[in-house]
């Protein structure tokens, strides 16, 4: 329940900050779309550039939420933080300051980047372009309600639960079972290697479900309902013979995913605080100036 009110929460905080970057952008985009060397004599100039009264709170509010974005890291490396709110949540406002902080730096930057800082701005947008990989990633590994993740152990036990089930409420025969594991991981022989595993799994879902269709079961006498049930169960135990067959390849992507996203989180944050520093040091409230 409180996990539902949190995603409808975030959901009103997406579309209000949106909905403010986007009314920003279009109130701004004659000075936006104006040249440089012609921005001194535009009439907003004092107000959008990044050391302007908004260009600069822009930037406060982007700097804010990146500054947050550590947060999610903290609490997974700090025990004591990981009894406050499920894993899951914590990674879904991780994503929301990734994805706002970057849209409000672009406006702090008034499109402008240039010198040290533009070191850190496009180290940002790296960031937050693999950020989207690394959430990809991330929701192919079974997890825990909590979103923590399962051992191989904890999956496999899952699926012997699973192929239970169908035995005994469904009563799918063994070698019905074995047919369906057949069906699920067909395709995987070629899909070795982490490049064809990375692009490959996009299209997986649509592939086993077209596959899954050539399976239909019917159990007869049983209602549509139970035969629903039925599907969604299989629908399950297909997925995690896939995941459990891909288990090494997932991981290692995901172990490569991160040796290329930290050294360009790492540059952003130095050359964020570099610039923050010089601007405080020289007066001139958050930016570099045009």
């Amino acid at each position: 329940m409180k996990s539902h009110a949190f995603r409808n929460s975030l959901a009103i905080l997406y579309l209000v900050a949106l909905g403010l970057i986007l009314y920003f952008a279009a109130t701004g985009a004659s000075y936006y779309s104006t040249p440089l060397n012609e921005r001194p004599r535009h009439e907003d100039y004092w107000n959008l550039k990044p050391g302007g009264k908004r260009g600069h709170a822009f930037g406060i509010a982007g700097s804010v939420l990146m500054v947050a974005m550590l947060l999610y890291s903290v609490r997974k490396r700090v025990p004591g933080m990981r009894r406050f709110g499920a894993s899951r949540i914590w990674l879904r406002f991780h994503i929301f300051c990734g994805i706002v902080g970057p849209l409000l730096i672009i406006l702090h930057t008034s499109f402008k980047v240039q010198g040290l800082v533009a070191l850190s701005f496009w180290s940002m947008i790296v960031v937050a372009i693999s950020g989207f990989v690394g959430r990809y990633l991330y929701v192919q590994m079974p997890r825990k309600r909590s979103g923590d993740e399962l051992s191989l152990g904890e999956v496999e036990e899952l699926n012997r639960g699973l192929s239970l089930r169908l035995s005994e409420e469904f009563h799918l025969s063994e070698s019905v079972q074995a047919e369906l594991v057949k069906i699920s991981t067909s395709d995987l022989a070629r899909q070795r290697g982490l490049v064809r595993v990375f692009f490959g799994l996009p299209w997986e879902r649509f592939a086993l479900r077209q596959r899954l269709k050539k399976f239909q079961l019917e159990v007869e006498g049983s209602s549509h309902e139970l035969v629903q049930e039925m599907t969604g169960v299989i629908r399950q135990k297909a997925t995690l013979e896939r995941r459990i067959r891909l288990w090494s390849e997932l991981h290692r992507l995901f172990y490569y995913w991160h040796v290329f996203h930290k050294p360009f989180a790492v540059i952003m944050y130095l050359f964020m605080i570099i610039h923050i520093v010089v601007a405080v040091a020289t007066g001139y409230g958050g930016g570099f100036g045009e």
